[in-house]
């Protein structure tokens, strides 16, 4: 099971990608949502979580990549970051699986995030 982390601060990402790499996930990382579309594109049977800020960088922001998703790779789950609380109350209406994540990232906490996410897949899988 993989995830992506599209963060472009490399001193977020990489602590957040190597915490997550040392919790047993394979981590795939991208500094915009132009590298995240072309990961998931090339990635796709591998990434089952997106970790995605709403204000990154690239030809889309964060909500614009949540759509992408949702219309390309509909079973890949998203979890939307955002530092301040508006955007995260403009996201939730994007991401419907439960409260997004607040930054600066909490890393026990984003890993309960994660299981839960890839326990509402298992589920999810297991009625189909």
């Amino acid at each position: 099971m993989g995830i992506l982390v599209i963060e472009n601060d490399l001193a977020i990402r990489h602590p957040l990608a190597e915490y997550l790499r040392e919790c047993g996930y394979q981590v795939f990382e991208a500094v915009d949502t132009d590298e995240a579309v072309a990961i998931v594109i090339g990635q796709r049977k591998l990434i089952t979580i997106v970790i995605c800020d709403v204000q990154s960088p690239g030809s889309m922001d964060g909500f614009g990549f949540a759509r992408w998703l949702r219309d390309n790779a509909g079973d890949i789950q998203l979890a939307l970051a955002a530092s301040p609380d508006r955007i995260a109350r403009q996201a939730s209406d994007i991401c419907e699986d439960g409260p997004l994540m607040k930054k600066p990232y909490d890393h026990q906490l984003l890993l309960d995030r994660i299981k839960q996410m890839m326990a509402s897949r298992d589920r999810a899988n297991s009625v189909e």
